[in-house]
């Protein structure tokens, strides 16, 4: 069974009925960093006495800033991405180029990374909403066409065709201010099990009209006929009365739900998007966007475990800041009561009414006595403990937040006057730093990224033209972005930089001439990449040294020497392997003659023994002799068998003779 939008509008506001109760607990606090960041005054303040207010907390902000806001905006290519399998390696190229791409050249992100730190150092939380921006217009161009002519052939004709010429079709990323979003309870640090995020914010009819996304706008006006504003008094900061009367520009208060919600009463929950303006709601339909997620990121700056919403730097020096503050007002309230400026004038040292006329307009006059009867006041001496509370403040300032300023404070000698002490102080704040940069870096850049790449799959063009040079351009296909894929982003605080570079320079300086020039050209563009030169480092990669012509004659005449030296060293070479060739030929030869006088010799000593055994055999009648035995020895054999054969009955055998 389908739910009712009056069911599903009244289940949507109980869930920002909930969350605006968990809010109001985290925009007290935010609240009150605020006024301590803009040096407000504390409420405590007496008429007479001095009502400064020390404003440590911006200080220190302000020291902050740029060096978190540099490693985000000080190179063109802040994203890297490393393909997961060998398989991916070509879509992380092409992601790598996009995401760089829109983020370094179509995105304002100086603006956007500004104002965003500016609201997480304030604010301790930041909130960003993503999303994609279409805009396109149908324009009239000529084009050439195949048509038909009269005698039945084709010809080419021009003619004029409309066309959708695409004006912006990019992610986006937008700041949202805290006390517009209402995040779900129970999803406590992690993002990823938020059920709801609500954003409210203000628009006009014109605008919700020109999206083409929003229905019932005509109720929601009639319903608005002959108010001032459709509740929109909701920012406290807002004090301008000023409101537009037409309907067009008619300023008009919007609750956007992105979460999940079991719209089809089937208990499951569905990834939704519900809008409603009062009692109205003008858009409800499915997540559009790919990850089926509530587009929005939340960055803690100093994070709170089990808590979606951080702390700001006010949180831990506010108590330093009131102190200083009542200090400097005890300062200055001891100043102002004192009789600085004032002059004394003994009784009778100015007799006459003309003279003492002068003395008060400040002119030349006469007077009778000595200087001693003048009295000039001045102002009271502060106490030195005054200044020795103001220094402790500022060193514990500067320990709590990491960050060193021009105004004395924290130093190596706060831990000893030693090298290793001052190193210690560097390293803590750089460390400190590069934390916070990382912080920004894995919960800012990376999701947006993520989140961007994702949309990049489902709402890119085909194609998609990428400036990469002035004079390169590259296409990237929609289709090549599938893959698995791992964004890093690259990041560099100042300190880190500045220490590699000394590092570098220490090589140049002890390898000196004996390093190669191609090699000592790499170093030193580096060293000019990490102090944010960019032109000197393309000179310097760039740089091949033009030939001095006497040394280039040189080098050739060596060269010619050395070939020839080569050559005759080639020719020695070659004879005597030629000699060595002919020497073992004439060995060869002479080891044969060998090899055939002893086969000789040999032949020669076997018909000698053959010549000696057949005399020998003719001597001793050897033929007759082995004749008779073999006789001798067969007559023998026939004897053997005659007995055998009586033996067994057979008398029929004769014996043999």
């Amino acid at each position: 069974m389908k739910l009712n939008k009056s069911q599903i509008l009244r289940a949507l506001k109980d869930d920002l009925k909930a969350a605006d109760t968990y809010q109001k607990d985290t925009m007290t606090k935010i609240d009150e960093w605020r006024r301590e960041y803009n040096g407000e005054k504390y409420g405590n303040e007496v008429k007479g006495k001095s009502q400064i207010v020390s404003k440590d907390i911006k200080k220190q902000a302000e020291w902050l800033h740029p060096s978190l806001l540099d490693p985000f905006v000080n190179t063109q290519d802040i994203v890297k991405v490393n393909p997961v399998t060998w398989e991916d390696e070509d879509a992380a190229k092409q992601s790598e180029l996009l995401l760089n791409y829109q983020f370094c050249r179509q995105f304002d992100r100086y603006n956007f990374m500004s104002k965003a730190l500016k609201i997480l150092q304030i604010e301790g939380t930041l909130v960003v909403q993503t999303g994609w921006d279409y805009l396109d217009e149908e324009v009239e161009v000529e084009k050439e066409v195949l048509v038909e002519l009269e005698d039945g052939t084709v010809g080419i004709e021009v003619q004029t065709v409309t066309e959708t010429k695409i004006l912006k079709n990019q992610p986006t990323a937008v700041v949202c201010r805290n006390e517009d979003v209402f995040v779900d309870p129970t999803c406590m640090d992690d993002m990823d099990k938020c059920q709801f995020v609500i954003h409210r914010y203000e628009t006009d009819y014109s605008t919700l009209k020109q999206d083409g996304r929003y229905k019932n706008l005509d109720k929601v006006m009639k319903s608005t006929e002959g108010e001032s504003g459709n509740d929109t008094d909701f920012d406290d900061e807002d004090e301008s009365e000023f409101r537009f009367q037409d309907k067009a520009r008619k300023k008009l208060l919007v609750y956007e739900y992105w979460g999940n919600y079991d719209v089809d009463d089937d208990g499951i929950a569905e990834p939704i998007v519900c809008a409603w303006i009062g009692n109205t709601i003008i858009r409800l339909e499915s997540n559009p966007y790919p990850d089926q997620k509530p587009p929005f990121l939340v960055v803690p700056f100093n994070s709170i475990p089990f808590q979606i919403y951080g702390e700001s730097d006010a949180e831990l020096i506010s108590d330093n800041q009131k102190i200083k503050t009542a200090v400097t007002r005890g300062i200055i309230d001891n100043m102002a009561q004192s009789n600085n400026g004032q002059v004394g004038v003994r009784k009778g040292a100015l007799p006459d009414m003309a003279n003492r006329k002068k003395f008060l307009e400040g002119k030349n006059f006469e007077f009778a006595g000595t200087p001693n009867d003048f009295w000039y006041g001045s102002y009271n001496q502060i106490p030195g403990s005054a200044f020795d509370m103001l220094a402790v403040q500022n060193n514990e300032i500067e320990s709590l937040t990491a960050v060193k300023s021009f105004s004395g404070g924290l130093t190596g000698q706060s831990l000893g006057g030693t090298a290793t002490a001052t190193k210690g102080i560097l390293d803590a704040s750089a460390v400190r730093r590069l934390n916070r940069v990382r912080n920004i870096a894995e919960n800012l850049v990376k999701p947006l990224m993520r989140k961007w790449l994702a949309y990049d799959h489902e709402f890119l063009e085909d194609e998609q033209i990428v400036r990469v040079t002035n004079d390169e351009l590259v296409a990237v296909r929609r289709d090549d972005l599938a893959g698995l894929v791992d964004l890093e982003i690259t990041i560099s605080t100042a300190e880190d930089n500045g220490a590699k570079a000394e590092q570098l320079s220490f090589l140049l300086q002890t390898l000196g001439n004996t390093m190669p020039f191609e090699l000592s050209q790499q170093v030193l563009a580096e060293i000019a990449r990490l102090n944010r030169m960019p032109a000197l480092e393309k000179q310097i990669a760039e740089f091949k040294a033009e030939p001095d012509p006497i040394q280039q004659q040189l080098q050739e005449l060596e060269l010619q020497k050395a070939s020839l030296e080569n050559a005759k060293l080639q020719a020695e070479i070659e004879d005597l392997m030629k000699r060595a060739s002919e020497n073992a030929a004439d060995t060869r030869k002479k080891m044969a003659e060998a090899s055939l006088k002893e086969a000789q010799a040999r032949k020669y000593s076997e018909e000698a023994d053959m010549t000696s055994l057949k005399f020998i055999k003719e001597e001793s009648e050897y033929d007759r002799k082995l004749k008779d035995y073999e006789f001798e020895k067969k007559r023998l054999h026939d004897m053997e068998m005659a007995l055998l054969q009586a033996k067994s009955g057979d008398t029929n055998i004769g014996l043999p003779r």
